[in-house]
């Protein structure tokens, strides 16, 4: 059914998009003077429908239909019809352009056509003053170097002010708007690649992912090495759950450019839906590109972190670290894949030759804490905290250091005191912020499971000691429940001062488990 729908959709945008004709609407041209009649005539008899017909892509209106329809209006003279006016009746006749206008003699062979022509798409009105001779070929062809010329470039500044206006509309999130106009102008100028880029993103703004699919693809037919187009198509395809479809146009966009941010992206897409080989291989194209490419370093660590192949993710942590060295998670990860592989001893031991060497080496006391809290040696990690506090005391990621140990060793009040102070040092950073989320998450547990234990004591009490376990019970609960609520601001605060995706990941992680205990101790009204 959803095949049909989409070919359905196809065939829809298809006829939209087929090659436009402009109806044109003439209105009675009026004589100013008695010797201008032949003139008038021959137009309204035989010039206009004679020139129009060379045109594929304009088409006159029949005039005794116009005429008609201007009687059924209660329309007489055009000459006094306002704009108002005109775009009744065009709308009625189904018309595009609207032209009247007037004759007057100029000498005893040449006559002045003086005209206006109404655009029903943008309600423009221009003006045109031409020459002509009662010759028939001589005043059909100066028809078409004036008026038709005329007709045509309206058309195209026309397409320019709606272009304008389409993309003042969709600045201002007026969406319909924005639409409407695009599609007038796609209804001009089938070929349109601003017009099908735009309406390909409205439909991806307002969920209609099919139909931005396909505008998307329209655009492409009209260019098919633009970039951008390929780019926002691929993010429409992931919305559509057409994982590979979008794969494979960012291969492309990658192969073309070596564009190694598009090669990472492709690489996460396959992770999501569990290629890992394929993931493995857009990662290396990333970094063949700038093989210091940091994310890309991480990306792929992570992946073998992942799938437990642990001493393989251990170059690329390693080379990872020295881009980001405040990077606390990387760090962390590196020290258990060094325990995982057996290597953490010899690790731990290079670490502590180097600080023998170089006492006032930062980076070696954080790696050597983190390596002891992979060992589960929180005591030995926080007293190379505190060795470190001692290099550098003004450093807010010693705080943050010590902040950690203290909360694997459970010890929470010390824990927040250390990570509000690194906050004061530097409130950017956002590490203190996840510590202080983990702190008060377990204080918040803590209470939780006091909650549950009164709760099935309540069960069985009566009398004055059930009404004492309510009271116990509720002020446990909510005060639970106040935790788990500062731990989620906590979250928050984190979240806005790091764009790290493994950080990020371990957030969303987080805030899943955390919406369940909230959910679970919030206060009943009933």
């Amino acid at each position: 059914m959803k095949k049909i729908a989409i070919i359905l959709c196809g065939l829809i945008l298809v006829n939209l998009l087929a090659a436009q004709v402009t109806r044109i609407a003439v209105l009675n041209f009026e004589k100013n003077d008695r010797e201008s009649t032949y003139i008038t005539d021959r137009l309204k008899k035989s010039d206009f429908e004679n020139v129009f017909a060379e045109y594929d892509n304009l088409e006159l209106i029949n005039m005794k239909d116009t005429k008609n329809a201007m009687k059924e209006l209660g329309y007489k003279d055009p000459s006094y019809m306002g704009k108002n006016e005109i775009y009744t009746l065009g709308k009625k006749i189904g018309a595009d352009v609207v032209i009247m206008g007037n004759v007057s003699i100029k000498t005893s062979t040449e006559f002045k056509i003086s005209s206006t022509i109404f655009s029903m798409k943008s309600k423009d009105v221009t003006a045109l003053t031409f020459n002509v001779t009662k010759d028939t070929e001589e005043r059909r062809q100066a028809l078409k170097d004036n008026l038709i010329m005329k007709i045509e470039e309206f058309s195209g500044g026309e397409i320019d002010k709606l272009l304008g206006i389409g993309k003042q509309h969709f600045n201002s999130k007026n969406y319909e708007a924005a639409e409407e106009t695009f599609l007038n102008i796609i209804n001009m100028d089938p070929r349109n690649l601003d017009s099908a880029f735009y309406l390909g993103l409205i439909n991806y703004i307002i969920e209609k992912y099919d139909v931005s699919e396909l505008y998307y693809l329209k655009a492409l037919d009209i260019d098919p090495d633009n970039r951008d187009v390929r780019d926002y198509l691929s993010q429409t395809y992931l919305k559509m759950n057409k994982q590979e479809e979008a794969i494979e146009v960012l291969t492309e966009i990658a192969e073309n450019e070596e564009d190694k941010e598009i090669w990472l992206r492709i690489g996460f897409i396959n992770q999501e839906i569990e290629y890992p080989d394929e993931a493995q291989t857009a990662f290396e194209n990333a970094l063949e590109i700038d093989s210091e490419y940091p994310e890309g370093q991480i990306a792929l660590a992570s992946l073998f972190y992942e799938q437990e192949i642990y001493e393989e993710a251990i170059p690329y942590y390693e080379q990872a670290s020295q881009s980001y060295p405040d990077d606390d998670s990387i760090q962390k990860k590196l020290a258990f894949c060094y325990k995982k592989a057996g290597l953490l001893d010899s690790a731990i031991a290079q670490y502590q030759s180097i600080i023998a060497e170089q006492p006032d080496n930062f980076k070696a006391y954080v790696n050597l804490a983190n390596a002891y809290n992979a060992t589960e040696q929180y005591q030995k990690a926080l007293e190379t905290s505190f060795k470190l506090k001692n290099i550098a005391p003004e450093d807010p990621r010693v705080y943050i250091l010590i902040a950690n140990a203290y909360g694997l060793l459970k010890n929470y009040n010390n824990a927040e005191q250390q990570a509000k102070t690194a906050i004061d040092m530097n409130p950017g950073l956002y590490q203190p912020y996840r510590i202080l989320s983990e702190v008060y998450q377990a204080r918040g547990y803590t209470k939780y499971e006091e909650y549950l234990n009164l709760e099935e004591r309540y069960k069985t009490a009566f009398g004055k000691e059930a009404d004492d376990l309510l009271v116990e019970r509720d002020q446990a609960k909510n005060q639970a429940y106040n935790l788990f609520l500062q731990t989620q601001n906590y979250l928050n605060d984190a979240k806005k001062r790091t764009d790290s995706r493994n950080e990020l990941n371990y957030i969303s992680s987080r805030e899943e488990l955390l919406k369940q205990l909230l959910d679970a101790t919030k206060k009943d009204f009933f």
